[in-house]
């Protein structure tokens, strides 16, 4: 329970572990998405990825939300599993609920990894014509093709085609926690409002920026406009890489990601 609410969540943890680490989906995704980096981190730290309200098995929640309530989730669960203060990595919407995290709870977070994500606000830039499709697939396709068509058009061209397990995945995944198209609505409404543009000069958590040069989602402007507000925060980028660099790139963002944890650690 978090508060009023209940979130499902993973963690693989170590007997002795080196630190808390949170992992926060993106938008329509849930905690089964970050398990095989879960798994691998969970070898030497406590790797925990809850579902967000109203995703996954999480509970269900019929009222509108901000990013902030999402972070304030985050917080209260942080709490309730006494893994304050942790490292936070978000991919997308999850990296705009960590910069909410960040600036709402800044004692909860000793370090922020923001994969593929962006301050929002007026000054973004908007997704590619490639990237829309990703987001408006039409709403009766079943849950798993929806999920295989949309990481095809969030990935560089060829990946799916090249890495065909990486499909069958993310339609199990869909198949075990498809989202309702009003569930999916709150979340885009919720991402459509988020702005931390002022706020970000006001992190102190030492961060890194993660983005894929040809990200069609969220194109690498916002992220190298993401990073210059912050201080101090690095930033670095992938070739040939789109969305989501965890599955595109996994080496080298597990090798970035222990990087910066045993860096801060």
């Amino acid at each position: 329970m978090v508060g009023d609410r209940t979130l499902a969540y993973l963690e693989v943890a170590p007997a002795q572990p080196r630190a808390h680490v949170l992992f926060l989906s993106w938008l329509g995704g849930s905690r089964l998405g970050w398990a095989d980096v879960v798994r691998e981190l969970g070898q030497d730290y406590r790797a925990l990825a809850p579902d967000h309200r109203d995703t996954g098995d999480s509970e269900a929640c019929a009222d509108a939300f901000t990013l902030a309530d999402l972070a304030d989730d985050a917080a209260a669960f942080l709490r309730a599993v006494a893994a304050a203060p942790a490292f936070v990595v978000g991919l997308s919407m999850g990296g705009m609920v960590a910069q909410h995290l960040a600036l709402r709870h800044p004692e909860l977070v000793r370090g922020l990894v923001l994969v593929a994500t962006t301050p929002g606000g007026r000054a973004s830039t908007p997704a590619t014509e490639r990237g829309r499709a990703a987001l408006f697939l039409p709403a009766e396709l079943p849950a798993p093709e929806r999920a295989r068509q949309a990481l095809t058009l969030m990935t560089h061209p060829g990946f799916t085609e090249a890495h065909p397990g990486a499909l069958a995945q993310a339609a199990a995944n869909a198949e075990r926690h498809p989202m309702s198209a009003e569930s999916f609505r709150r979340q885009f409404q919720a991402i459509r409002a988020h702005d931390t543009t002022a706020g970000l000069a006001r992190i102190q958590a030492p961060t890194l920026v993660l983005h894929g040069e040809h990200d069609d989602l969220i194109p690498l402007s916002n992220a190298e406009r993401l990073a210059a507000g912050i201080p101090g925060a690095g930033l670095r980028v992938y070739p040939g890489t789109g969305h989501m660099p965890h599955l595109e790139r996994p080496a080298d963002f597990l090798r970035d990601l222990r990087g910066f944890l045993e860096t801060h650690g």
